[in-house]
């Protein structure tokens, strides 16, 4: 008897997906390194029209391996489809229609899943009068 595998989906994915559907409706087409950029939180020219995405910065500790690697398994399970670009003789990510349905469900039962968490900064080292 064969199973059928499934990908379980991980916030992660979800915020990969988020991030490529919020480009995608901008007309916008990333490469897995776009993706990454806007993850980690990278300002630069080409991320800056993007800070407004709600998975922008989300995930600062992967690596752009570790994302491409998400990536990748998001296109092989039908979640994210190539467009190809004749300029750029390019391949960039485009979020399917099983990739909307999935995030749309993820996202009716978690409202806020995609905010910045900000970090309390701990002191290591205090003057003291």
């Amino acid at each position: 008897m064969v199973k059928n595998k499934t990908l379980v989906l991980t916030i992660p994915h979800y915020k990969i997906l988020h991030t490529v559907n919020y480009l995608n409706e901008k007309h916008y087409y990333p490469l897995s390194k776009g993706v990454w950029k806007i993850l980690k939180g990278d300002i630069d020219e080409e991320t800056m029209p993007f800070m407004g995405c709600e998975s922008f910065g989300t995930i600062t500790s992967y690596s752009s391996k570790k994302i491409s690697r998400l990536i990748m398994m998001l296109y092989r399970y039908h979640y994210l489809s190539k467009k190809y670009d004749e300029k750029t003789n390019e391949l960039y990510l485009e979020i399917s229609p099983l990739g909307v349905s999935s995030l749309s469900k993820y996202l009716a039962k978690h409202k806020n899943s995609f905010k910045k968490k900000e970090k309390t900064i701990e002191h290591t080292i205090v003057q003291i009068d």
